[in-house]
């Protein structure tokens, strides 16, 4: 389910997400997209995009916040 940018850090604020299916407004940033991975451990939303390697669309990973420092 496509979701906004607002609304995916509402919905999964803290976690690192990866999108399918993204749209890019007018300056070329990612405006929304569908969650199909998210976690609050990094590693495991990157062990996860393994399997979407093919996936013929445009893909964003990213952090909903602001990133912690380690």
């Amino acid at each position: 389910m496509f979701k906004t940018i607002e609304q995916i850090h509402n919905e999964y604020g803290g976690q690192w997400i990866f999108m399918v299916n993204c749209e890019e407004d007018s300056y070329g940033s990612v405006a929304g997209g569908e969650v199909v991975l998210h976690s609050e451990n990094r590693d495991v939303v990157i062990r996860g995009m393994e399997k979407f390697d093919f996936e013929p669309s445009v893909t964003y990973f990213r952090y909903a916040g602001q990133v912690p420092k380690c």
